[in-house]
């Protein structure tokens, strides 16, 4: 199996790390500057991204594979559960950085983008299985970060977002490594 730079292992990878931009020094400062405009401490803010950019991968690469056509029984099922599922997270945590005063990306950066349109020019044979490495390697980290922010945010709110939505991702990343295996 080949193994790709996946746009959501990127999206979660890149997020955490703070390098959501191509210069090093850019990505902190924006964050930074965000971070300070609102209520919430740094690490905090740098969750909520974190969280909205990996739902808007997950979102999108699903899409994808649905408007591909390439999926079939339960592998539509789980790209249809993703599409909603991260929809709603991503609309509550916006909702959420709105009342914190933090404003989010409304689009993935270019590099994450070049990424999902990479995803996208996967021939129907190769796309099922780079769709779901995708989905259990963003689903993997996205479950790190959620419970880590379920033990230790600050902020009261993000904390009980974390919390009411971890076991959601747990049981994705349950189904979809289930899927891979009947590959």
């Amino acid at each position: 199996m080949t193994r790709l730079p996946l746009a959501c292992s990127l999206a979660l990878l890149l997020a955490g790390s703070g390098a959501l931009t191509t210069p090093a020094g850019a990505a902190e400062t924006a964050a930074e500057t965000a971070a300070a405009a609102s209520t919430l401490n740094k690490d905090d803010a740098e969750f909520v991204r974190m969280a909205l950019l990996g739902g808007m991968v997950e979102v999108k690469t699903s899409e994808l594979a649905v408007k591909r056509n390439i999926l079939t029984g339960a592998d539509l099922e789980f790209a249809k559960k993703i599409v909603s599922d991260h929809n709603t997270i991503n609309d509550e945590i916006t909702a959420l950085a709105r009342t914190k005063g933090l404003t989010l990306p409304t689009a993935l950066d270019e590099k994450m983008q070049k990424k999902v349109d990479d995803l996208g020019k996967k021939s129907d044979k190769d796309l099922r299985e780079a769709y779901l490495e995708c989905q259990v390697d963003g689903h993997k980290k996205a479950v790190s970060a959620f419970k880590s922010a379920s033990d230790d945010a600050k902020d009261g709110d993000v904390k009980a977002f974390a919390a009411k939505h971890l076991p959601h991702l747990q049981q994705h990343l349950e189904t979809v490594k289930a899927l891979e295996k009947h590959s």
